[in-house]
């Protein structure tokens, strides 16, 4: 009702105070009936006979979308498998997927033991590699994010850094770990430095971009 008010009011003021013909009091009034009209059509509830379609055809649909999203999944799984089971036979190093899955029960199973520094449940060594993770990422972050702000900054840095950049950033983490060895003589921060700089050139160019194209673009 606020449109068609705003719709009376908007075309009885573009009209003179002295000019109230006929015409104008005509196309108000149809004006006003469309409104009415397009207000109660929207305000009509769907009939039953739709809403029970539409709530039996729903379901449907969800169900057809989530088996056609699980059944490609669960036959690659199944092909993955067989083919697994298939090569353990014939090689009688590689454990079969039974064997496999029963370990797997085993380790899981107390993840959190610990009977010395050299023999520790998964979750141990999984809270050390996430402590790592954190650690070379943050670092990375700290570092990365400045600089490549810099460098899509200013256009002489960027021109003075680049040849630097696409020297080192094809270089392979598995090269630079022993850099870090060699640094760091301990196997701890060898595995964060490798991390840190792996990290710290996806973070340099896309802030870098980012940054370059809010300069184009103001």
């Amino acid at each position: 009702m606020s449109a068609v008010l705003n719709l009376v009011t908007s075309t009885s003021e573009s009209q003179p105070a002295r000019a109230t013909d006929e015409s104008s009091s005509i196309a108000i009034e149809s004006a006003v009936r469309a409104a009415i009209r397009s207000t109660a059509a929207e305000a009509e509830p769907m009939p039953p006979s739709k809403t029970m379609k539409w709530l039996r055809e729903r379901p449907l649909a969800m169900f057809s979308a989530l088996v056609s999203a699980l059944v490609p999944m669960l036959l690659g799984a199944l092909v993955m498998t067989v083919l697994w089971a298939f090569i353990a036979k014939l090689v009688p190093q590689i454990p079969t997927p039974l064997a496999t899955w029963h370990e797997a029960v085993k380790i899981f199973s107390d993840p959190f033991y610990r009977n010395g520094p050299n023999d520790q449940g998964i979750g141990w060594n999984l809270l050390s590699s996430l402590a790592r993770v954190g650690m070379g990422f943050g670092l990375a972050a700290v570092i990365g994010i400045p600089l490549g702000f810099m460098i899509g900054r200013f256009e002489f840095l960027s021109k003075m850094s680049s040849p630097i950049i696409s020297l080192l950033r094809p270089v392979s983490p598995l090269a630079w770990l022993p850099i870090g060895l060699l640094m760091f003589k301990a196997a701890n921060p060898a595995a964060i430095w490798a991390i840190f700089i792996c990290s710290i050139w996806p973070m340099i160019i896309n802030t870098a971009w980012a940054c370059s194209a809010c300069r184009r673009t103001t």
